[in-house]
Parts: structure tokens; sequence; C-alpha cells
């Protein structure tokens, strides 16, 4: 894991088209802002790892032998809830 120090207005750029800056922080909350194309899906990591657990699930409920055959991630009721992207991640 890469740990970096940035102060409000400071910015780190993730490949040549994700930036993401400290906006605010107040206490121990940290407001980021993310620039992203609109494809770029983004999701808070507690969603995301409730999703993978639900996918999962399903998965082996399907007896579905080759994960490859699983349904795509994201996959869930969560997908409603939020307005913004998510971020697909391969499952390999």
């Amino acid at each position: 894991m890469l740990v970096l120090s940035r102060k409000i207005n400071e910015s780190i750029q993730i490949g040549t088209d994700i930036e993401v800056m400290v906006i605010d922080v107040r206490g121990d909350v940290v407001r980021l802002g993310i620039s992203a194309p609109q494809s770029t899906q983004i999701w808070r990591k507690e969603l995301w790892d409730v999703i993978v657990k639900e996918n999962k699930t399903a998965a082996q409920g399907a007896k579905i032998s080759n994960l490859k055959d699983a349904p795509k991630l994201p996959l869930s009721t969560f997908s409603k809830l939020s307005k913004i992207p998510t971020v697909h991640i391969n499952n390999e």
C-alpha cells in the first residue's frame, strides 16, 4: 500500500485520467473530490465488500463451478441505491 500525505487542495493523480483531491479535513473525517471519466464507477469500500460477498454467495448458491461464469460485479440491490457510478474490478 502506498501512503501519501496531502493537505487541503492538494491532490494525487491515478493513471492519466483520475485525480483525487483533499477537499476538507474535519477532525477524523476527510472529504475527497474525485475527477474521473463518466464511465469510471466509484464505490465506498464497505458497500463494495458487501456486494462482493453477496455475489460470491449467489454464485455458490447457483453451484457455479467456474467464477468466470459467475455474474459480473457489481450486481446488487446496492447499485440501485447509489447515484454515482461504481468501480469495475476484474475478479480473476
